[in-house]
């Protein structure tokens, strides 16, 4: 399988030593992650979004992504939150994506291209609503998810309708180490696991569980590391970047790909011994196939107020793709203009100290 060994080791490193830089910072005394009302990860796509403060907050994240049947592309992922109080919040997130290679379907250069690049493209819209309640020693977030077909479905990049999720995120802590559990169920594959870029999406009901383990370093540096499991319902309709059909010859040729101008020596359009304009690949309607198991592991580095390093690496046992994602997000915070509680206030006295 071809797979960039060298730049996940890179990436490996470089995450290692910024948790590593982070854990040598003394954390504030008494305030454990557990006790604090910020969650993990509110909108997964923007590490460092938080809740913490009320009102309106935004951040964009770029990401350089390289997954195994598609290669190299870039992800720009701007997103909004707002919180209403310390229990209520909505979000709002939209990637657009790059230069990411697609099938190649034009017969006379597919041989030697199997992708071609696939320009700019947007994706799906996705809105979520979370409600946040601390049942004794747990930390239950619910949320109602739902998306705005934004995206090219005959490229993969949305199901061209409105699709919706529900589910119920729990995280109890143990000092710094936390145990997760999630379990929820909607009709897309799109509003699950939405962290890792996949080069599918589905239409059809599912049920989903994932379960991890969280450490928290200083200065809110964490890792986590979680199983999953996408499990369909009944038939779903698939919408497919690279058609499983295809992903073997893709690797096969190192996932090379020509530009999306690149005619392959022909003059275009309708003459001139150019070529049609090749078909639009048709969504596939068959049960198993968005079935998805594997693991992810995520690490998230704070590298000042406003600026967060974060990747991933993602395996997909099921679908048989490796995923590896390294990014950057700014972060824009909201002030709060009602009364803090003391926990609130000894949260950001320990966030400015740390700064200085």
């Amino acid at each position: 399988m071809f797979f960039p060994r060298r730049w996940l080791i890179w990436s490996g490193f470089l995450l290692a030593s910024c948790v590593s830089a982070h854990a040598q910072v003394t954390a504030a005394a008494g305030i454990a992650p557990g006790h604090t009302p910020d969650k993990l990860r509110v909108v997964p796509r923007v590490p460092g979004l938080s809740t913490l403060f009320d009102g309106l907050n935004a951040g964009i994240t770029y990401s350089g992504v390289y997954t195994s049947t598609e290669g190299w592309y870039s992800v720009t992922t701007p997103a909004v939150n707002y919180t209403f109080s310390r229990r209520f919040s909505a979000d709002a997130s939209a990637s657009i994506y790059f230069n990411r290679p697609e099938l190649n379907t034009d017969p006379a250069t597919a041989q030697q291209h199997p992708l071609v690049d696939g320009g700019t493209n947007a994706g799906d819209t996705l809105i979520g609503f979370h409600a946040f309640f601390e049942p004794g020693s747990l930390q239950d977030t619910i949320t109602a998810s739902m998306t705005a077909p934004t995206g090219d479905r005959s490229k993969g990049f949305g199901t061209g309708q409105v699709t919706y999720d529900f589910s119920n995120h729990l995280e109890r802590y143990f000092g710094q180490f936390g145990l997760m559990l999630d379990v929820g169920a909607g009709n897309s594959s799109g509003l699950f696991n939405d962290l890792v870029f996949k080069d599918y999406n589905s239409v059809g009901g599912l049920a989903h569980f994932e379960s991890g383990l969280i450490y928290w370093l200083p200065r809110r540096t964490y890792i986590e590391a979680v199983v999953y499991e996408q499990l369909p319902l009944g038939s779903q309709t698939i919408y497919e970047i690279v058609p499983h059909g295809h992903r073997d010859d893709v690797r096969s040729r190192g996932a090379n790909f020509i530009a999306a101008d690149d005619d392959g020596g022909g003059e275009g359009g309708g003459g001139g011994g150019g070529n049609d304009p090749p078909p639009t690949p048709q969504p596939v309607k068959v049960s198993p196939v968005s079935e998805d198991n594997g693991f992810t592991i995520f690490a998230g580095v704070p590298l000042n107020k406003y600026i967060v390093l974060s990747g991933y690496y993602n395996h997909s046992i099921r679908q048989s793709f490796d995923t590896v994602s390294m990014g950057l997000t700014y972060v824009v915070r909201g002030t709060s203009r009602k009364k803090l509680s003391m926990i609130d206030k000894a949260l950001r006295e320990a966030e400015g100290a740390s700064q200085k």
